[in-house]
């Protein structure tokens, strides 16, 4: 029996050429490829890893790793990203300084550094992306990764295909450093996605006066989370963590980094019960949009953790503590099994609306996993 094609790829797409990710260590699109759960290339040889920089294309460009703990360093990067970071014809999304100091800093006692990248001409920036090391589960198998992130090409250097350089040199820098599997995310689809994800979003204060009608409006008495809770915190994510097929795994130092409330950056909220034990937990990343003309600040669901309330409850709450924060639109991916209830109070979907900002595709890079629902994974990739 022919095996039937997930819905994030067609048999059009199988035949497409992809000339450059047919030379890499990722899944092909080959119908009837065996799910052997692990690397695909296992171990590697001193000498198959180049010691020196991918050349590139043109002698007056560069490689330079950006220390944002420099002056004027993050201020570059923001710069550049600002100016042609992702952005279609509704709306423009700008990561703050802030966000990005906050996204792009070395965890404390991290054995593996960031790599933060650029192409440079002359001092300036053309291209820039991110390798932040991270942790999973997959399928019960913990893995460390490097999160390839914040790809970016000057608009004026785009057709050099800059990005296939980048991708090379970022997995010989990884290699480097003894970590040989890489997770992307991609709105484009290459070989060969394991999940596909879709985001919704909701004006937020006109849904809460919608909860307010339907008295659904509570409030359960939520604080913004504090230094001192990241040790419950961090047991409390740890232990909803396991019920997903593939998950991040913290550690206190990354629940700290991650989660400890930075103004219009991320907002984390705990509930604890009568004994002072933390029972519930929300939390969202914020950034600063320009939608149509205006300027709006928008946020991201990060994790929600429901114990003493329904996973219902925690949203409407969620939606709650946004409106107090100020946000003007409310952004759930579909994973961490959010879909069901953004449907359910009618968020809007971006593949609703034909938007290029739509669906994200999941990627590996030297690693074969089965495809997965959005529902079953719990990996938040910026």
């Amino acid at each position: 029996m022919k095996k039937s094609l997930p819905h994030f790829y067609t048999e059009n797409d199988i035949k497409k050429e992809y000339t450059f990710w047919k030379t890499q260590l990722v899944p092909q699109f080959h119908e009837n490829q065996p799910i052997n759960l692990g690397p695909i290339k296992s171990e590697f040889k001193d000498e198959e890893i180049n010691k020196y920089a991918i050349e590139l294309p043109e002698k007056d460009m560069e490689w330079v790793l950006i220390d944002i703990t420099k002056e004027g360093e993050l201020e570059k990067i923001y710069n550049f990203l600002n100016e042609y970071y992702y952005e279609v014809e509704e709306y423009k999304e700008n990561y703050s300084p802030e966000f990005l100091k906050w996204q792009l800093s070395p965890i404390k006692n991290n054995p593996h550094k960031n790599i933060l990248l650029s192409i440079q001409i002359n001092k300036k920036i053309i291209a820039f992306f991110s390798g932040l090391p991270l942790k999973l589960s997959v399928y019960g198998k913990e893995i460390i990764t490097y999160n390839i992130s914040f790809l970016c090409v000057d608009i004026n250097h785009r057709h050099k295909k800059l990005a296939e350089y980048m991708f090379r040199e970022m997995f010989r820098r990884t290699y480097l450093e003894n970590v040989f599997q890489n997770i992307f995310v991609s709105r484009l689809l290459i070989p060969k996605p394991f999940a596909e994800s879709t985001y919704y979003y909701t004006d937020v204060e006109g849904t809460i006066k919608k909860f307010i009608k339907r008295k659904k409006y509570n409030n359960n008495n939520f604080r913004l989370m504090e230094k001192k809770d990241v040790k419950s915190v961090c047991k409390l994510i740890s232990e909803d963590q396991k019920k997903f097929k593939i998950y991040s795994i913290f550690n206190e130092d990354e629940i700290e980094h991650w989660f400890i409330p930075i103004k219009d950056v991320i907002y984390s909220f705990v509930k604890e019960d009568n004994n002072g034990n933390i029972t519930d937990f929300t939390s969202f990343y914020i950034t600063n949009s320009l939608f149509e003309g205006n300027k709006e600040k928008w946020c991201y669901i990060y994790f929600n953790i429901a114990s003493s309330m329904s996973s219902e409850e925690l949203f409407i709450n969620s939606l709650i503590l946004a409106n107090k924060s100020g946000i003007n639109c409310y952004i759930c991916n579909s994973i961490n099994n959010y879909e069901y209830l953004c449907k359910k109070y009618n968020f809007r979907s971006n593949i609703e609306d034909e938007s290029s900002y739509g669906s994200l595709k999941y990627y590996f890079n030297n690693f074969i996993c089965p495809e997965t629902e959005a529902k079953d994974i719990s990996v938040i990739l910026i």
